[in-house]
C-alpha cells in the first residue's frame, strides 16, 4: 500500500476536506473519499476539483448542509431517494458530491462500482485504504479492468467508460474479459441517456491520446453504436488517393489529428487544445469531425463517367455535415457546440484549395468565412492530408501539401489584426446611404465592404461612403425607404 499513501497527506491540507472531517467529530460516522478524487491522487499528487464523499452511520444529507454552512456554499439534492448532495463552492469552483453508502456498508458501495481503479477509498479519519478489486496495482499498471460483468449492465454507460478512462490513463491495456463484456453487450449503451453518452464521449475525446482506445471501442462495435453512419462506410473500398478503406481512413484521421497538431505553432496549438465549454476542448471536437467528415460518401457515391470503377463523391462535404446535424440532435449536443463540429465537417475540403501562390483577397475570403475556427479547419484538413496515401500520392506531394497548410495557418495569424478591423460603417449607414430598407442586400453590402477595407483599398469612413455609393447605388431602385 505504499503507493496509495503517499500523496494522503494532501487530504489533510484540503480546507474543504477538513471541513467535512470537522463537522462529523462529534459523531460516531465514517467517512470515505472515494472513486475519481483517490485515482487522481495516485496518479498526479493531486486532487481534483470534483471530490465524491461517502458515508457511514451518518447521513450524507445532515453532512452536505453543515458543510455547505461552514464553507458558505450551496447544496444541491442530486438523489433523495438515493441519499446523494452535492456541495457547491463557487469561491473554489469546488463541488463535492456527499452520499450515503449503500446499505450503510463502505464494502458494498466499492463493490458496486465499475472498475476497480474506481473502487479505492481512503478512510478520512485515519487514512485506512480499502482495495478491494487490486485498484492501485491496475492503476499502477495502468490497466483496465471492470469490477464484474453485472456491475457494467447496472449501467450500461460503463460500456463506454470503459474506453474513456482507457484514453485518459494513456497507453492503458483493457483486460480480455472486460472487453468481452464489452462486445457481448455493446447493444444495451443506447439504453443510457443521450447526454450521458456525449459526455463520456468528449471526455474521450479531451484525452491527450485517445485513438487506441477509439480503434478498440471500433473492434468490438461500441463506436458504431454511437455512430451508426459510419457502419456504411466500411463499403468503400481504397483506392489511388487513399491506402485505406474509408472506415479505417476515418479512424486515421483522429491518430494524425493527434499527431500533426504537434507541428503547430505554440499559438496555434495552444488554441486548439483551449477548452470550447466546460465538457470539452477545440481538438476534442475535432476529432469527433474527423468521425464525421466522410460521412457522406456512401450517399453520394458514383462511377465516374468514362471510367468502370473509379469512384467520386461529390458533394459528399454537404451530405456530411447535414448527417452530423442529425447525429447532433440525437446526442443532444448544443447549438454552439453542432455549430461548430458542422463547420469543420462541411469545409474540411477548403483549405486544401490554397499554396503561397494563393491572392491575398483569396486567402482572406477564406479567414472571413472560417473565422475563429480557421486554426481547427486547417488541422482536420492537414489530418485529412496525412490520412490520403495510396498509390497515385507521392511522398513529396504531400510534403507539398502539409508545408501548404503550416503557410496558410502562419497567415491566418499574421492576418488577425487586419480581420479584427472594426467597421468603417454600420449597418443603419448603409441603408441612409442607399436611401434602402433593412433587407438581404446589407449584408451583402457589408461583406463587399469589409473586403475592401482588409485590402487597404478604403481606410476611412468617408471613403467607405463614397465606396458604396458608386459601387451599390443601383440597389436604391428596388428596396427605398420612401412610401
Amino acid at each position: 500500500m505504499s503507493l496509495a499513501i503517499k500523496h494522503l497527506e494532501k487530504i489533510h491540507q484540503h480546507p474543504a476536506l477538513t471541513a467535512v472531517i470537522q463537522a462529523t467529530q462529534a459523531e460516531d460516522g465514517e467517512l470515505y473519499l472515494v472513486g475519481g478524487a483517490i485515482r487522481d491522487l495516485l496518479q498526479t499528487g493531486e486532487l481534483p476539483k470534483d471530490l465524491d464523499i461517502v458515508t457511514v452511520n451518518t447521513s450524507a444529507k445532515k453532512l452536505a448542509h453543515t458543510v455547505a454552512t461552514t464553507l458558505n456554499a450551496k447544496t444541491i439534492t442530486l438523489d433523495e431517494q438515493w441519499g446523494i448532495y452535492r456541495v457547491i463552492v463557487l469561491e473554489n469552483n469546488l463541488t463535492l458530491d456527499i452520499s450515503d453508502a449503500l446499505d450503510n456498508n463502505i464494502d458494498k458501495d466499492l463493490a458496486r462500482r465499475d472498475l476497480s481503479i474506481n473502487a479505492i477509498a481512503v478512510k478520512l479519519t485515519d487514512d485506512t485504504v480499502l482495495d478491494p478489486f487490486n485498484g492501485v496495482a491496475d492503476l499502477t499498471q495502468q490497466t483496465i479492468r471492470m469490477t464484474s460483468e453485472q456491475n457494467m449492465l447496472d449501467d450500461p454507460l460503463r460500456l463506454l467508460r470503459v474506453f474513456r478512462f482507457a484514453a485518459v490513463i494513456y497507453n492503458s491495456t483493457i483486460t480480455p474479459e472486460t472487453l468481452a463484456c464489452v462486445t457481448q453487450h455493446k447493444d444495451k449503451l443506447m439504453q443510457a441517456a443521450p447526454e450521458r453518452i456525449q459526455y463520456e464521449l468528449f471526455k474521450l475525446f479531451n484525452a491527450h491520446t485517445c485513438f487506441p482506445s477509439l480503434k478498440q471501442m471500433a473492434d468490438c462495435g461500441l463506436l458504431e453504436i454511437i455512430i451508426p453512419e459510419l457502419t456504411d462506410t466500411r463499403n468503400i473500398p481504397s483506392n489511388g488517393h487513399h491506402h485505406l478503406g474509408l472506415f479505417d481512413h476515418t479512424l486515421e484521421l483522429v491518430r494524425q489529428c493527434e499527431r500533426v497538431v504537434e507541428e503547430f505553432p505554440e499559438e496555434a496549438r495552444s488554441l486548439v487544445r483551449a477548452p470550447f465549454n466546460g465538457v470539452v476542448s477545440r481538438i476534442g471536437l475535432n476529432k469527433l469531425a474527423c468521425l464525421l467528415h466522410d460521412i457522406g460518401k456512401p450517399a453520394t457515391q458514383a462511377i465516374k463517367e468514362g471510367t468502370t470503377d473509379r469512384l467520386t463523391f461529390y458533394g459528399h462535404d454537404r451530405v456530411s455535415e447535414e448527417m452530423t446535424d442529425a447525429l447532433a440532435k440525437r446526442l443532444r449536443m448544443g447549438n454552439e457546440t453542432t455549430d461548430f463540429v458542422k463547420k469543420l465537417v462541411r469545409w474540411h475540403l477548403y483549405p486544401c484549395q490554397f499554396s503561397p501562390t494563393s491572392s491575398r483577397k483569396s486567402v482572406l475570403k477564406f479567414f472571413r468565412r472560417m473565422g475563429s475556427e480557421t486554426p481547427d479547419v486547417i488541422l482536420l484538413a492537414l489530418a485529412d492530408r496525412h490520412s490520403t496515401l495510396g498509390p497515385e500520392m507521392s511522398g513529396e506531394k504531400l510534403e507539398h501539401d502539409h508545408q501548404n497548410h503550416l503557410w496558410l495557418l502562419e497567415r491566418y495569424f499574421e492576418e488577425i489584426s487586419t480581420l479584427k478591423l472594426p467597421p468603417l460603417l454600420s449597418g443603419h449607414d448603409v441603408m441612409a446611404i442607399l436611401n434602402i430598407k433593412p433587407g438581404p442586400e446589407i449584408k451583402e453590402v457589408l461583406n463587399a465592404l469589409e473586403e475592401a477595407q482588409q485590402l487597404g483599398e478604403i481606410t476611412t469612413p468617408e471613403a467607405a461612403r463614397q465606396w458604396v455609393s458608386a459601387q451599390f447605388g443601383g440597389v436604391s431602385s428596388s428596396r427605398t425607404t420612401s412610401p
